[in-house]
């Protein structure tokens, strides 16, 4: 069930957690799961089924994000992000956590896995990046003219060949008009300001950051990933002692939608421990 936590600032953000409230009373590590940037939570879960008979999940828009809050006058920013997780696990009694992000949502685990390492057990990162290029921000800029619009067919063109595989689009008669059909609640003004922040991604200089990373790392890419390529994924494996590797073939920028057996696999593997 939906709740709302308030964080310092004043934001409200929507969250769910299957788990025990008091972490010292349950000896099994939370999994907490950070979206992409026009993702809602509710996506995860057909990754995360029957998981959390097992093991705690944390799931949570980012404010600006779907129903979460997004005030102007407040900041939206990375910083921002991992202040309001750390507060949530806070809040939550969560003092150890297994981070898996996607995307924007994994760019987000890095900079907190920086900021707040006593809080990550192990980080699984999928279709991520540590820093945008010339190329990617003109497609990003893009993504940000579909928002701007607030129309979803205008939205949902603007990104969706960057987004899935040639093959997934084709799988369907009109993905373009299923997926607009279902952004009833979608926070147009939020996805600008969250596209906003991702422009400021390369002054936090992650490839160095996450170079002191001590716990371990699952990097995950996928073949034809249209925005963020598999060498961006290479980039931030070859800067992490502790971190694997693995590509998904056949799939696009969205893998956790296009290839869910595949990365659920993956996770309930990665919550585990077995791949280290």
């Amino acid at each position: 069930m939906k709740n709302l936590f308030e964080t310092s600032d004043g934001t409200r953000i929507e969250y769910e957690y299957t788990g025990i409230i008091n972490q010292d009373t349950h000896s099994e590590i939370p999994l907490v799961f950070l979206n992409g940037i026009f993702m809602h939570y509710e996506s995860w879960k057909i990754l995360t089924k029957g998981m959390n008979e097992k093991v705690p999940v944390l799931f949570h828009n980012f404010r600006c994000q779907w129903g979460s809050g997004c005030n102007d006058t407040k900041k939206c920013s990375f910083e921002r992000h991992t202040l309001d997780l750390k507060e949530l696990l806070d809040f939550l009694g969560i003092k150890k956590a297994k981070i898996v992000g996607t995307s924007y949502g994994g760019e987000v685990g890095m900079l907190f896995g920086y900021m707040f390492p006593e809080y990550v057990d192990s980080m699984m990162i999928i279709t991520s990046t540590a820093r945008t290029d010339s190329v990617m921000e003109v497609k990003a800029l893009r993504w940000k003219d579909g928002a701007a619009s607030e129309d979803p067919q205008i939205f949902v063109r603007n990104w969706l060949t960057d987004v899935y595989s040639e093959t997934y689009i084709s799988s369907f008669e009109n993905l373009a008009n299923i997926i607009s059909s279902r952004l009833q609640g979608f926070n147009y003004r939020g996805a600008v300001r969250l596209l906003e922040a991702f422009f400021e991604l390369n002054k936090y200089d992650l490839l160095e950051k996450v170079r002191e990373f001590q716990f371990s790392v699952l990097i995950v890419s996928a073949e034809y990933d249209g925005i963020k390529p598999k060498r961006f994924s290479e980039e931030i494996y070859q800067n992490i002692k502790k971190s694997l590797h693995i590509t998904i073939p056949n799939s696009g920028h969205a893998v956790v939608v296009e290839k869910p057996r595949e990365v659920g696999y993956l996770i309930r593997t990665f919550a585990t421990g077995e791949l280290y």
